[in-house]
């Protein structure tokens, strides 16, 4: 349940045991290839509910693969070496086709900065702004449909589709991006020699481009969130905490205190169908590895507990989370928490529109 909500039990902040990045690596690695095979068998039999499982498992996997091996190793945070966190970089954007990594690594220093975090030199905001067409002048019921019709969108899966093939072809890198190239050439021919291209496609391709696509979209719209329009203009120290925060997967179990023992079965029953169904779902496909508790990255950018993420943000906040001016913030439910991310966004409007007339 806490790796389910991502917010710990007192008395797993005792544990003595640690994770490590290659307890991260092994998830991930796992959850692709079940997921491959899952939907591969799925496929092969007729089964469309297999099918979606293993879709759902290796479009997590994938994603996982880059939020928290990816991402880390553009932090130089996985292995010791310098090196060896680029060369693995490089191999996972390649096997995946994600953005080439030392373009991902160079802008996602920008992402980092107080400076242009949630402008438009950020690729969160851009892609929300550019790609999902998200305005601050939307109202909320508006973004919510723009963000649906995007993440299910067969165009929008195809622009993603061509937007990384032609960034992988066009990267700066040529010897990373034609060893790319080439990879998946040779295993599109391979499958295609084998007489099981279709299979390929199904099993492979979809949870690397239209699965990738539909989580990538909902999970920046959990992202980040936005501050007062005088936090924004000022953007000190108190913006890199108000600016994110934490996504707790999941909703209170609420029982009313005179209910007797049949309504208490029922609310209990109801919320564990919640918290296996959706939330489930969301935690698996959407808000993977450390996405929920994003916002203590963004606070320790540089922290080894990363692999340990859940325990270490509450650390944090138990601590006080020094020398930052405010503690952790967050809210329950991704939806929930989406929602409050559209209404900042509304409200931050007068700050956008006064960069626009600048």
């Amino acid at each position: 349940m806490s790796w389910l909500t991502a917010k710990p039990l007192p008395e797993d902040l005792n544990q003595v045991r640690t994770l490590k990045p290659i307890h991260h690596i092994l998830v991930s690695t796992g959850l692709i290839a079940s997921g491959v095979v899952l939907a591969g068998v799925g496929y092969v039999h007729g089964s469309v509910m297999l099918w979606v499982l293993g879709f759902v498992l290796a479009t997590g996997g994938i994603k996982q693969m880059q939020v928290m091996i990816c991402h880390n190793c553009a932090h130089e945070m996985v292995f010791e070496q310098r090196e060896t966190n680029v060369t693995v970089g490089r191999i996972i954007s390649g096997v995946l086709m994600l953005k080439p990594f030392d373009t991902y690594k160079r802008e996602h220093a920008l992402h980092h900065s107080s400076k242009t975090l949630l402008t438009d030199d950020d690729d969160t905001l851009s892609y929300l702004q550019g790609v999902v067409g998200l305005t601050p002048s939307d109202s909320v019921t508006t973004m919510w449909t723009k963000l649906v019709c995007t993440a299910l969108s067969p165009l929008a899966i195809l622009r993603s589709f061509w937007s990384r093939v032609k960034g992988t072809a066009t990267a700066s890198n040529r010897r990373v991006a034609a060893l790319t190239l080439s990879f998946w050439a040779t295993i599109s021919l391979l499958a295609a020699a084998l007489g099981h291209f279709d299979l390929f496609i199904m099993a492979w391709v979809v949870p690397v481009f239209a699965g990738y696509h539909i989580s990538t979209t909902f999970r920046l719209a959990a992202e980040h969130t936005w501050p007062s329009v005088e936090v924004l203009e000022r953007r000190g120290i108190d913006f890199i905490c108000e600016s994110t925060t934490g996504v707790f997967i999941g909703e209170e179990l609420r029982i009313p205190q005179a209910a007797g023992a049949v309504r208490r079965t029922a609310c209990i029953s109801v919320w564990l169908i919640k918290m296996l169904g959706f939330h489930l779902f969301i935690r698996v496909f959407v808000m993977v590895g450390d996405t929920p508790c994003h916002d203590f990255h963004h606070r320790r950018p540089r922290s080894k507990e990363w692999p340990n993420y859940i325990t270490a943000r509450e650390r944090d906040r138990i601590d006080g989370s020094k020398p930052f001016p405010t503690n952790y913030a967050d809210y329950w439910g991704y939806i929930n928490a989406v929602t409050v991310n559209f209404r900042n966004f509304q409200n931050a409007l007068p700050y956008y529109a006064n960069r626009t007339e600048t």
